[in-house]
């Protein structure tokens, strides 16, 4: 039988390569599919924004196979593909052989209806949100200064790398606590469940971190089952959900006190900056130091003030004596017409005199100065008492969060002597490796002998 266009050349058992062997394969399936209409549940939905294409998982309980959507095909979407859609593809199959993979090359979707998943998904969020267990009001702010974090994810993945890398570079005094445990497949929300409970007994996190990379609805489905979403509903202090990416969503989100977008912004919110916290602490002392010389100056002035309302008394008595010699004179013109009568009025003038001296009105004045200082020094000692104890408390604070101190505490920290650079889990040391261990009240040199997981 010889072989023509479109049919296959026999194979008598020869040896093929690869492509060759490909290329056959290829060739069957493209010619014995080239119109297919397959109906499934949307996975791994994805839209590249660079090339427009859209890629997904086509499944049932049974399979599942591939689907490409070139650009241009839009206007043959007929509803909106979400993960856990249902939808009928129309298409050609055909065989990346770069890959060896096969696929359906759509050209129409279809939308029928929602899928299992996400039917189910509704159900129990609208179940869970009747308990109150989503009320807003049981979110509570998370700790300005942790000494602690939590964390809940799988030990091998990505998620756990970058939080303890974020949480480090800002503070690199903060404890944290890892629960390892499952994050995805068979019993992997039981294992989160448990992992939760056993930071709970612990005890010692301020706030908890609970989540994974991305990845599809089945991937994440272990933080929307029940066990999970209550394990976070009963934690003693505040959670943090960082399940996926920022447009994945899962009820472990609306549980949580707060939703990260991805595991390393769960990370900056709960850890402090190091350095924002410095710049704060070194601004409060500014404004501390500004404020003690405004309220000395405030005194200054007040002193200033009360200062300038006593008058010279000189210049009234110069004037009070000339007018008693004026009246003395005339009391000397007018002694020849009445001597009594002079007399009488020359009293009268000494009484006035008297009542009007500034002896009087400068006592007054200077009991006012003396009280106006004595209020201008006690608010001047209180503000300076106040800012102080400020300052006291945020240095106590900061001085809590200091790396070196940690190691008052019995940690201590390994440093490799050859590079300079300190050994942060077992698979950085080595059978023979110098290593210089600081404590808290200097350090000791020590050589790895053996490596213990």
């Amino acid at each position: 039988m010889e072989s023509g266009p479109g049919t296959l050349p026999p194979f008598h058992g020869d040896i093929l390569s690869v492509t060759e062997f490909t290329a056959r394969i290829k060739l069957l399936l493209e010619s014995s599919f080239r119109s297919v209409r397959v109906e499934g549940e949307v996975s791994n939905y994805k839209l590249y924004g660079a090339s427009g294409h859209r890629y997904f998982s086509l499944k049932d309980e049974g399979a599942q196979i591939r689907v490409v959507l070139f650009r241009g095909r839009e206007r043959h979407i007929y509803g909106e593909i979400r993960d856990g859609q249902t939808v009928v593809v129309a298409g050609s199959l055909g065989v990346y052989e770069k890959k060896g993979e096969y696929q359906i090359y759509a050209q129409s979707v279809e939308v029928r209806g929602v899928g299992n998943l996400l039917v189910e998904l509704e159900r129990r969020k609208q179940r869970l949100a009747a308990e109150g267990l989503f009320d807003p009001a049981r979110k509570r702010p998370l700790p300005p200064f942790p000494l602690r974090i939590g964390i809940v994810t799988s030990r091998h993945g990505a998620a756990l790398r970058d939080m303890v890398h974020v949480a480090r570079a800002r503070l690199p005094g903060i404890g944290i606590s890892l629960a390892p445990s499952l994050v995805q497949g068979e019993g992997a929300a039981a294992d989160i469940a448990a992992a939760l409970d056993v930071l709970y007994a612990h005890g010692a996190a301020d706030v908890i971190l609970v989540g994974r990379g991305g990845g599809s609805i089945e991937d994440l489905w272990a933080f929307n089952e029940e066990e999970v979403v209550r394990a976070i509903a009963r934690s003693p202090v505040p959670t943090i959900s960082a399940v996926g990416h920022e447009t994945d969503f899962t009820l472990a989100d609306l549980v949580a006190d707060h939703r990260a977008p991805t595991p390393t912004a769960a990370a900056q919110m709960a850890v402090p900056d190091r350095v924002e916290l410095t710049d704060r602490v070194s601004g409060l002392a500014l404004r501390l130091r500004r404020a003690e010389v405004h309220e000395r100056e405030a005194a200054r002035q007040a002193w200033r003030i009360a200062a300038g309302k006593l008058a010279d008394p000189r210049p009234l008595l110069l004037g009070r004596r000339y007018a008693v010699t004026e009246q003395a004179a005339a009391l000397l013109d007018l002694v020849k017409s009445s001597v009594r009568e002079r007399r009488e009025r020359a009293e009268r003038l000494g009484a006035s005199v008297l009542l009007h001296s500034p002896s009087a009105w400068v006592s007054t004045k200077r009991g006012e100065l003396a009280v106006l200082l004595s209020r201008a020094a006690g608010s001047a000692a209180s503000g300076r008492a106040k800012a102080g104890a400020s300052l006291d408390v945020l240095a106590g604070k900061l001085s809590a969060m200091d790396p070196r101190a940690v190691l008052t505490r019995g940690y201590a920290i390994a440093i490799d002597r050859a590079t300079g650079r300190a050994v942060r889990c077992v698979g950085e040391t080595r059978p023979g490796q110098a290593l210089d261990v600081h404590v808290s009240d200097g350090a000791f040199g020590a050589v790895v002998e053996e490596r213990k997981a």
